[in-house]
């Protein structure tokens, strides 16, 4: 209490005292006893009521001790082990938790990472990768505006997420790398990339395309393979050395085989290379019999023909022949599809065969177009024979679900020359191209497709196509987006594949290190999709004829499977729906990998620089004592004394306030019984 207070409460109690003896001290005609026990009561009274008024209180100081916090953060991944690393981590571990300079001075948290962040519970360094970079950053969070060090046990080597050095410039605390493995650079060579279509056509040819990396000071010569099946099928001599250290190679390999084919890649190891796991990698190539045979029926000669024959022909399984209609009328029968250029009456025997054959067929119209006749020969569209031309562009449907499209544009096009009219639709149609004028959607299509009683057919309505294949070339300086997307169209029509109820989605070659997952769609009989089945995954190991049975779990509009744990190997799967009989087979094969195991010792020039962009320091792995020396030697990791000032009141006005009206009761009653009232 302060002076003042202390006087205010002397004054208090001095006026109380003062008044009770006026009262009942002098002049008062009341007995000796009573006059007592009345000025006592009057004096606590007012004195009480001096005390409430004073309200006298007195300062709580309390002093605390905050200490600095210390996150160690560990390498839980695979690298660790093979590095043989782990024993050392431990030991590591066990020093700095029963160092009591350490643990008396930090409040220390231990942490582990690989593909996730979280809280040390136990060490097994079986993460498939590293994520160093999500480490720190779950750190930075967790001791937003604290101080607190960061020791960081790893070898420095990082398979997934971001660079770790560049996430470390906003981390706000000094990181402490611990080098776990061997600082010594040894001479490797690895295939860090690999790229291969997975689909090829037979007696095509496929890219491979592989980036190969050297470190090392030396000049090397090595050999690059491709193999398939054990046989090569492709080698080349490759200089490496200090000048040369990145090479890509890329390479168009022959797909003479049908069906999936399995490749190697590999890079001849160097004399006295430790890690020679990375000079291999692996892909598969699903190589497809897809020849197809068109036949055009055409009455004329017209520069769209030949436009035609240069897309289609573009690929080497695609082959055109070009007929009048009395010829095609002996060899339609050879054909998957049949394109018919301008029909006219000499076209009746030809569409009477493609009825009778069920055959696909794609007619192309335009200013020569009898459309008359072509009404009154099938029932799938009509348009007015008005001879009157009309030039219209067109407009993509992006929603068109027969076929991928791609980004295929056609804006900026020449345009087409049409008969002037509406065209009537009398059959289920898609639409793909709409016919514009001036870009005004007219609700004419240019061209669309029907699928009716199992034979698909298709209306192209605009003549000067060749116009197109030319301004295409101008625009990309090649044919191929054009060839493509016509290449597309033929496909679709040329193929009387029903659509099935139930469909497998999946890759033929997979790495053990990554998610192997399976899709399947499933309809009912009106081929709409049915959330409610149960589909069952059968698989079985080639290698060992062991068989294992996984639900697909219903995700959005498709059923999912996740076969991660598989070992690496050949399988065959069959998916099946409960109670309906309908199934679908594969395989599929997982390749050995891991990310964590191409790397031959740590990356000391990144833990260097993750030291310096944070201000901390980089250690060996056998020096955890000078790590702990240093942080309890730094003046920037002391603890903090705190005190803080509590101001509380020294009686409790509640009490106070109840003795209060306790004393007037009493001295009250007393008055009453006496008959002073």
């Amino acid at each position: 209490m302060t002076a003042q207070t202390i006087l205010y409460l002397v004054l208090a109690v001095f006026f109380a005292l003062a008044i009770s003896l006026y009262m009942y001290g002098f002049k008062s005609k009341l007995n000796p006893k009573l006059r007592i026990g009345l000025g006592v009561l009057r004096f606590l009274t007012l004195c009480c009521l001096g005390i409430l008024l004073v309200n006298p209180t007195i300062t709580n100081t309390t002093l605390t001790v905050q200490k600095p916090s210390l996150a160690v953060l560990v390498d839980n991944s695979e690298s660790i082990k093979v590095l043989e690393q782990d024993v050392a981590v431990k030991d590591m571990l066990a020093n700095l938790q029963s160092n009591s300079a350490i643990n008396d001075r930090f409040n220390v948290q231990y942490y582990t990472v690989g593909e996730d962040f979280g809280m040390l519970d136990s060490l097994i360094f079986d993460a498939k990768n590293t994520n160093l970079t999500k480490g720190l950053t779950g750190l930075k969070g967790l001791y937003k505006n604290q101080v607190s060090p960061t020791i960081v046990l790893t070898d420095g080597n990082q398979t997934l997420g971001t660079d770790y050095v560049l996430a470390a410039r906003t981390y706000g605390n000094e990181v402490y790398p611990v080098v776990l493995g061997d600082t010594i650079a040894y001479e490797d060579v690895q295939i860090t990339r690999l790229n291969a279509n997975k689909y090829a056509y037979h007696k095509n040819e496929f890219p491979v395309e592989a980036t190969l990396v050297y470190s090392g000071e030396n000049e090397r010569q090595l050999r690059y393979t491709l193999s398939n099946g054990g046989q090569v099928v492709y080698s080349q001599n490759i200089n490496f050395g200090p000048e040369n250290r990145v090479v890509t190679l890329a390479v168009n390999l022959p797909a003479n085989a049908i069906g999936l084919q399995r490749y190697a890649a590999s890079v001849a190891p160097i004399s006295n290379e430790k890690n020679t796991t990375n000079n291999q990698s692996y892909f598969a190539v699903e190589v497809i019999d897809q020849a197809t045979n068109i036949l055009v029926v055409s009455s004329m000669s017209h520069p769209d023909i030949g436009a035609l024959k240069k897309a289609f022909t573009s690929v080497e399984q695609r082959r055109l022949s070009i007929a009048k209609p009395a010829q095609a009328l002996e060899v339609l029968n050879d054909y998957q599809l049949v394109i018919l250029y301008q029909p006219n009456p000499s076209f009746r025997g030809v569409f009477e065969n493609l009825v009778q054959l069920n055959k696909n067929y794609w007619v192309f119209a335009g200013m020569q177009t009898d459309w008359l006749f072509l009404n009154s020969i099938q029932n799938n569209y009509a348009k007015e024979n008005t001879g009157v031309r009309e030039d219209v562009s067109a407009l993509v449907n992006r929603s068109y679900s027969k076929f991928a499209i791609d980004n295929f544009e056609v804006a900026g096009f020449p345009p087409l020359q049409t008969q002037l009219g509406d065209v009537v639709r009398l059959a289920v149609y898609d639409e793909l191209l709409s016919q514009t004028i001036r870009d005004i959607n007219t609700d004419n299509p240019l061209f669309f497709s029907i699928e009716r009683d199992g034979v698909r057919s298709a209306l192209w309505d605009g003549e000067g196509i060749w116009k197109w294949r030319a301004q295409s070339y101008l625009d990309q300086g090649s044919f191929t987006d054009f060839d493509n997307f016509l290449g597309s169209m033929v496909q679709y029509l040329s193929s009387n594949k029903r659509k099935s109820r139930l469909t497998v989605s999946h890759e033929t070659f997979y790495y053990n290190n990554s998610d192997i997952i399976i899709d399947a769609q499933y309809f009912n009989d009106t081929y709409v999709f049915d959330p409610g089945a149960s589909l069952v995954m059968t698989v079985r190991n080639q290698d060992n004829s062991v068989n294992r049975q996984f639900p697909m779990l219903l995700t959005n509009s498709f059923y999912r499977v996740n076969l991660n744990g598989l070992e690496a190997g050949d399988y065959s799967f069959t998916v099946s729906v409960s109670d309906s009989g309908i199934a679908r087979s594969g395989n599929f094969t997982i390749v050995a990998f891991s990310s964590e195991q191409q790397f031959s010792g740590a990356d000391v020039t990144k833990l260097r620089a993750l030291s310096q962009t944070t201000e901390g320091k980089l250690f060996a792995s056998d020096q955890i004592e000078q790590l702990a020396s240093s942080l309890l030697a730094d003046s920037r990791y002391v603890p903090i004394q705190k005190s803080k000032q509590n101001i509380v009141p020294l009686i409790d006005w509640k009490m106070l306030l109840g003795l209060l009206a306790i004393l007037l009761a009493i001295e009250w009653f007393t008055r009453k019984y006496n008959g002073l009232i």
